[in-house]
Formats: C-alpha cells, sequence, structure tokens
C-alpha cells in the first residue's frame, strides 16, 4: 500500500460511504485481516459512536451492535483515555467477560492479534482506529511496530476527512480562552461566586463579569451556565 496514493484516496473522497470503501481498498492491498475506524466521541453530535468504518463480517457487525459491545468492549474501553497505541495483548484478559468477548470475536474473524491507536481531534473528539491481523505471535511482536508506523499517519488523515464529511468539523476555529476567562470559569465549576472569584484573582468583580461575558461569546452560548458544560466538553477546563 502507497502511502502517497492511500492519502490521495482521503481527500477525493466525497462522502463517508467512500471512506469505508477505501478502508476495504487498504484491508485488500494491505494484507491485513480488518481495518476499523470507530469516532467515540465527537461533542458537536450527542449521538454516541456517530461515524463507524469497519471491514468485518457483517454477521459481527450485527451481533457486536445488538450486544451493545461498545460498553464493554476491552479494547474500547481501554481506549478512551489512551494517549499510546494499545496492542490488545496488553489489554485485560483475566475476567471471564474479557476471555468470552476476544473468544467470541475470534470465532467470528476479527483476528488474532490487534492493534489500536488513539486519536485526539482538534475540537476534542475522540476516534480509533484499528488494524488486526491474523499472524503468527512471532510475527505479530516482529511487525506490530511497522503496522503502527504505517497505519498512523493515515489514521489521523482519514479521521479528519470524516469529521469534514460527516458534517462534524467546523470550518471555523474557536477563539482560544484566556486564562483569565478560563479561571474565572474555573471559579464558578468550584462553587464560587463571581464576588469570591473576584477576590481570589484580585480584580475588580466587573472585571470578572466582563471575562465570563467574553467566555460565554467566544463558546457561543447563551447563558455562562452553557458555556461551562461546553468548555467542560470540550476538555477546555
Amino acid at each position: 500500500m502507497e502511502i502517497d496514493q492511500a492519502l490521495t484516496a482521503i481527500e477525493r473522497a466525497n462522502s463517508v460511504a467512500d471512506l469505508g470503501r477505501i478502508l476495504v481498498d487498504w484491508r485488500n492491498e494491505s494484507g491485513v485481516a480488518h481495518l476499523v475506524y470507530h469516532a467515540t466521541h465527537v461533542p458537536a453530535c450527542e449521538q454516541p459512536n456517530p461515524v463507524l468504518l469497519l471491514t468485518y463480517d457483517d454477521a459481527w457487525v450485527k451481533r457486536y451492535v445488538e450486544r451493545n459491545y461498545f460498553s464493554i468492549d476491552p479494547v474500547v474501553v481501554a481506549g478512551r483515555d489512551a494517549v499510546l497505541p494499545i496492542d490488545w495483548m496488553a489489554v485485560e484478559h483475566d475476567t471471564p467477560e474479557a476471555r468470552h468477548f476476544f473468544a467470541e470475536a475470534e470465532s467470528f474473524g476479527v483476528g488474532r492479534h490487534g492493534l489500536t491507536l488513539p486519536i485526539r481531534g482538534p475540537a476534542a473528539e475522540r476516534a480509533l482506529f484499528t488494524v488486526t491481523t491474523n499472524a503468527t505471535d512471532d510475527h505479530w511482536h516482529r511487525w506490530r511496530f511497522s503496522y503502527m508506523k504505517d497505519f498512523h499517519l493515515l489514521a489521523h488523515y482519514l479521521h479528519d476527512r470524516a469529521m469534514r464529511l460527516a458534517g462534524l468539523r467546523l470550518d471555523h476555529v474557536m477563539r482560544p480562552l484566556s486564562s483569565r476567562e478560563r479561571q474565572c470559569l474555573n471559579g464558578l465549576v468550584r462553587g464560587r461566586t463571581p464576588g469570591q472569584i473576584a477576590g481570589e484573582l484580585d480584580l475588580s468583580g466587573s472585571a470578572v463579569h466582563g471575562y465570563l461575558r467574553t467566555a460565554r461569546r467566544k463558546l457561543d452560548c447563551a447563558t455562562v451556565e452553557q458555556a461551562i458544560a461546553k468548555a467542560v466538553r470540550l476538555d477546555l477546563l
């Protein structure tokens, strides 16, 4: 699989469905068992798991969704807060639930080994990109870092394009909150009144109200309460 050609294909995609077909092409060309792109959290969308592209068999996808394995899949659970690639061999296998899940997944041809790459987007969105293979243990130990290198860049390009094509990536960039704006919002989160915040930061009361007002405008919210909720959701506080 040529990286330049793969990136060009992503750029030319006109729909999320196009990206799904590109994923199948990558799988066929690279010789891996399966590839999966899973947007797990997008602040701009209330729907859980808003974008899911995969090459798994339909029977496994149906079973996974029907049983809501999103909530118990050990890899998805580990990937929620991960920043480094996750080798499935290092994921919890000791509980009966985990052993049953991985055994069931392998019975559906998911693959004997897997590597999941966490993705963090500029709007605080989170996604996972997974590569699976049926290689022997020895082959996997020797080649897993090669898989990591080859797919890391592609995963981030795919994520960016998926967010835009799904209408989940706004073209405009929100102005960043200043340190004072964050301090004032954090004060409210801690239960302080504007007057107390003013005393703690050695500011006037009107200055605190001014910082809260500009923070609310930057976050495009009607109320300060909405601004706090949005800032927390976007990992700004």
